[in-house]
């Protein structure tokens, strides 16, 4: 709680009277110390909020009323903190959300990422999908002009991956390379030309897995349904420093969506426009051909013109004869492997959750399958971070824990079992997963 109420003071950076007042009689009224509000200063936001969705619904409502007499203390309520209201709505309010067909659908959830002190000052909602949904995108493309138009009125860029590369794709292909080139003036012409590619191919999917999962470490569930990601502020830990580094959070509020996106927008927007007090809209030449240079186009563009990531490929290797050390392999192009062992329990745990996230009846691992199937997660995961500390997208080759399941993020077909075709070893094919016949 005394995160919450220090960020919500501290949104429109003027402290106020009457805010300090409020601050008080919250304190007061949940036995917050003066020492529970300096240890506030050491946790993001989103820690924060997450505590709370222990508390009764009952509860909550009425932390969320004492939050919003705080952002009308001064009576202005400033876009931060309207932002701030708008997460501990869908956080901590509507956590009984359903589709349209009254299935449960996955709770709104923050996420935090390292970044800069003004990455990302914007105000931003992304269109996100771990894997390609036809009909959400259908519908995207039917109102995407709607959405941008209403979304600006309000302050907020729109973004759409498929319609940003269209973007690119309908300019002077000359002029998008010696953009390019200007940029990143020591990109030979061949590289260049593939950062063209890249850039014109991009997908939602790729955006998610590798700008934003890898180089922005806006760590979103792996199997994001589609969503919408919101910008929220950012984060400083500690809040005060006396000395040593300030850390920055970037703040991000992930909404799945439920029904359709134009009345998922509507719903924010309405919500936001009922809090804030100062309005604002954002007026964007939209002439085709130019070059934009901001926000999240110069962070698909930095990922780009980095030379592309290698993800080598991932190998089980199973006992090995002659050590009677069980093995896998991490492969890369240049047919080089690195090697880490595992005890077998620990080599049957990370074989099995990859079985299971690529061919199972229920995708992954089950957490109760073994009562040390933690404790050896952890024992895994260590072991790949420190053997193979350069290992590009690491968390993909990481279990993770996806509700009560344990999976695998990499794509399939980096995955493989190998097979000796003879009983002396020294002849053997690398079969992939997901045709892998365990005997």
């Amino acid at each position: 709680m005394a995160r919450i109420i220090s960020d919500m003071i501290k949104a429109d950076n003027i402290i106020e009277e009457s805010e300090i007042k409020d601050m008080k009689k919250l304190m007061s009224e949940y036995a917050i110390t003066h020492q529970e509000m300096s240890d506030a200063r050491k946790i993001r936001f989103t820690d924060a909020v997450n505590t709370l969705k222990e508390l009764p619904i009952k509860e909550r409502q009425a932390f969320f009323d004492h939050i919003y007499s705080i952002a009308l203390s001064d009576n202005i309520c400033v876009p931060r903190e309207a932002l701030l209201l708008i997460a501990l709505q869908y956080c901590l309010i509507e956590t009984d959300r359903k589709t349209d067909n009254g299935n449960p659908l996955q709770n709104p959830y923050l996420i935090s990422c390292p970044t800069g002190e003004a990455s990302f000052n914007d105000q931003y909602m992304v269109y996100l999908e771990s894997t390609f949904d036809e009909e959400r995108n259908a519908e995207l493309m039917q109102h995407f002009r709607l959405l941008v138009t209403i979304t600006r009125l309000c302050g907020f860029n729109f973004i759409y991956i498929p319609k940003m590369v269209e973007e690119f794709r309908g300019m002077n292909k000359q002029y998008v390379k010696d953009v390019i080139s200007y940029m990143a003036p020591n990109l030979e012409e061949s590289f260049i030309q593939q950062v063209y590619d890249r850039l014109c191919d991009l997908t939602t999917v790729d955006f998610f897995r590798n700008v934003l999962y890898e180089r922005l470490q806006v760590k979103a569930l792996h199997n994001t349904p589609p969503s919408l990601l919101i910008n929220i502020g950012t984060s400083v830990v500690p809040y005060c420093s006396a000395g040593g580094s300030v850390q920055y959070y970037t703040e991000f509020l992930c909404i799945p969506i439920s029904s359709s996106i134009l009345t998922l927008v509507d719903d924010i927007l309405g919500f936001y426009q009922s809090k804030v007090s100062i309005r604002q809209s954002i007026t964007i030449n939209d002439s085709k051909g130019q070059f934009k240079y901001f926000g999240f186009y110069k962070a698909l563009f930095d990922f780009l013109v980095a030379p592309p990531p290698i993800a080598p490929d991932l190998i089980f290797l199973g006992q090995d004869m002659k050590t009677g050390r069980y093995q896998v392999a991490f492969k890369f192009d240049d047919s080089k492997e690195k090697k880490i062992c595992l005890t077998p329990r620990e080599y049957d745990a990370y074989f099995q959750v990859a079985f299971r996230s690529y061919k199972g009846r229920t995708k992954g691992l089950p957490i109760s399958c073994d009562k040390y199937i933690k404790p050896t997660i952890a024992h895994i995961k260590s072991k790949i971070s420190d053997e193979i500390p350069d290992l590009t997208y690491s968390d993909q080759y990481k279990p993770e824990r996806d509700g009560n399941v344990y999976v695998l993020r990499l794509d399939k077909s980096k995955v493989f079992v190998r097979a000796h075709t003879h009983h002396c070893g020294c002849e053997y094919e690398e079969i992939p997963i997901v045709k892998y016949d365990k005997k």
